[in-house]
């Protein structure tokens, strides 16, 4: 519902359909129940034949548009040397190396896979970062839900430009969709 609501408030998306559910009336005429995606320029969460499909993981026409993909596109702008890190829910541990999120979070340890740190935590708020040359870190932190509703509309968006692959093959373009749909990318010097 929360991407869902995202996409009904932006100007570039002409309709919305919800397989299965009703949208709140104040979403307004632009957001409708549909039983199907076929028809529809992109679809989340469903596979069906002819639509283009948008995922947080692999798989997909538009694939990693979630955390991962956030990552790895923060990297591409700060550089090939750059190291990744994004919160996960669960209880902090002490491990080396440690991550210096924005406020709330503060230090954090975390395991690496698959190239990024993956740093528990408890709460609401979650954040990704890339950090380059130990002392600059380009940072997103919001509230956990809206941060994941957005970087899944953002995939949708590029779908809809057209977009086929990993959000980051398209990294600025992610990156600036992101910002017109509400997350602020702070650029930091640590």
């Amino acid at each position: 519902m929360r991407v869902a609501s995202a996409l009904a408030a932006d100007h570039r998306i002409e309709r919305v359909g919800l397989i299965g559910r009703q949208p709140p009336s104040a979403w307004g005429d632009r957001t409708v129940a549909i039983t199907s995606a076929l028809g529809w320029d992109v679809a989340v969460g469903v596979t069906e034949t002819g639509v283009p499909q948008v995922s947080v993981g692999a798989g997909g026409d538009v694939e990693w548009a979630g955390p991962t993909g956030l990552a790895r596109a923060l990297g591409f702008r700060l550089g090939t040397d750059a190291v990744l890190a994004g919160t996960v829910e669960g209880e902090p541990i002490a491990s080396e190396p440690r991550f210096g999120f924005p406020p709330p979070l503060g230090w954090l340890g975390g395991a690496a896979i698959d190239g990024i740190h993956h740093c528990p935590t408890r709460g609401t708020v979650a954040a990704v970062m890339a950090v380059a040359d130990g002392n600059r870190a380009l940072v997103v932190l919001d509230d956990r839900l809206f941060l994941d509703a957005a970087l899944l509309a953002a995939g949708v968006l590029l779908a809809a430009d057209g977009h086929q692959g990993p959000v980051w093959t398209a990294a600025e373009r992610y990156l600036d969709l992101i910002g017109d749909l509400g997350l602020v990318l702070a650029d930091r010097v640590l």
